[in-house]
């Protein structure tokens, strides 16, 4: 397929949410988003532009005029993003507070239009492979890159630094969990303890073969969903993380811990402690490094640059103390200065990272730990944040990658919960 066709496919507009509760549908009021994309130099109108709402099933094309509509969104935290052959990407924060119709102004990308044929390293097929396992994650062997040559990839033998770049879309054809997604990876790095990488995502639900797939593919939807940060804010907006299956703790960072300290560092029972790899998006312009994150051993813990603990208290975490009410109707607040300490009760795992119960060789209940970097970040009633890069993930949320990824806009059918 040729970049022009392959592209050409990521433009087609693919608007049904197909998943998605009907019922939570009916209760959102929904908005239409309109806009007219244009050169920013000539403020010429710009066809066929890609316009999309970032990590969902929802796009379009602009028409000959520039103009663009997505009708009845469900009023929400969105990321219009909007791509064109040649020109940056611009990504637009929205909400039913926005003004419309928007106009977006694209901006010449002269790197891209100046780029011939980049001649590709002689060892990139080796770092396609690392690419491939940091990016696409346990399950990235049922994906495929469909245009793996738009990447450039460097890699450094002596600090085992590997970075990364696109010049166009990826394409990524999903067998395990059935989408197509186009990722307009933005930035890509990974050295031992931390995959870092930023982007845009479009989600197309892929045909399947026969209705065996199809309901292997429903399947395994669902039981992605299980567990995953997207059904742990979700039912952190519906107060139901008990009936859910999580049990939400404190983890606070002190640089003393008394003996008779009411809380101790001991796990019992299923839960486990132990580093783990974490994806940390960049926020505002800050790239995070290994030791701003919660590192737990059982000798002395390391905190920063300095010696400290990490605490974990035993009561659970009450909801207020997380997640606030605002004045608006259906939106929220996450705010909270330490870290949470998340287990999911309702599946166990048996591909946990050592230390999170991975060295045991027993299936073990998922743990997660979260922290924020914005304070006061909004949340809707779909548990979808205003900036997804405002939290950083640790433990089980951490290896779920792009493979392992469903839209924002996806509801199982129906929610099951059990183990």
């Amino acid at each position: 397929m040729t970049p022009i066709s392959t592209l050409l496919r990521w433009f087609l507009p693919v608007l049904v949410l197909t998943i998605y509760s009907t019922a939570s549908y009916a209760q959102v009021p929904s908005i239409d988003i309109l806009g007219t994309v244009i050169d920013a130099q000539t403020k010429k109108p710009l066809a066929k532009a890609s316009v999309y709402m970032d990590r969902t099933q929802r796009g379009t094309l602009s028409i000959d005029d520039g103009r663009f509509a997505l009708k009845n969104i469900p009023t929400g935290n969105y990321r219009l993003v909007v791509s064109y052959v040649g020109y940056r990407t611009v990504s637009v924060p929205v909400n039913e507070q926005s003004a419309w119709p928007l106009t977006i102004e694209m901006q010449r990308d002269e790197q891209a239009l100046n780029e011939v044929v980049i001649k590709q390293n002689d060892n990139f097929e080796e770092y396609l492979g690392l690419f491939k396992m940091f990016f696409l994650g346990n399950n990235g062997l049922q994906c495929t890159i469909k245009n793996p040559r738009v990447l450039t990839l460097d890699y450094d033998r002596k600090t085992y630094v590997l970075t990364g770049r696109a010049r166009q879309p990826l394409v990524i054809e999903n067998q395990f969990l059935g989408y197509r997604v186009y990722y307009d990876l933005t930035s890509f790095s990974h050295y031992p303890g931390r995959t870092s990488y930023t982007g845009f995502s479009h989600f197309e639900v892929l045909q399947p073969a026969d209705s065996k797939q199809a309901n292997k593919w429903k399947a395994n939807r669902e039981n992605a969903y299980l567990g995953s940060f997207n059904q742990f804010m979700q039912s952190m907006v519906d107060h139901r993380l008990k009936e859910d299956g999580f049990v939400l703790k404190k983890l606070a960072k002190t640089k003393s811990f008394s003996g008779n300290h009411p809380v101790v560092e001991r796990w019992t029972g299923n839960e486990h402690k132990a580093p783990d790899t974490l994806i940390s998006l960049r926020w505002n312009g800050i790239d995070y490094e290994p030791q701003d994150t919660t590192i737990l051993d059982t000798t002395a813990k390391i905190w920063g640059s300095k010696a400290g603990y990490n605490v974990l208290f035993p009561q659970p975490v009450p909801y207020d103390s997380v997640l606030v009410k605002t004045y608006n109707v259906g939106r929220y607040l996450l705010n909270f200065s330490h870290s949470l300490f998340v287990t999911y009760k309702n599946k166990k795992i048996s591909n946990a990272a050592p230390g999170y119960g991975g060295d045991s060789g027993q299936p073990v209940f998922p743990i997660s730990i979260l922290s924020v970097l914005k304070p006061k970040t909004s949340v809707d009633i779909f548990g979808n944040l205003a900036d997804p890069n405002a939290v950083i993930h640790e433990g089980y949320w951490a290896t779920l990658r792009v493979a392992d990824q469903l839209p924002d806009d996806y509801r199982p059918e129906a929610t099951n919960t059990g183990k």
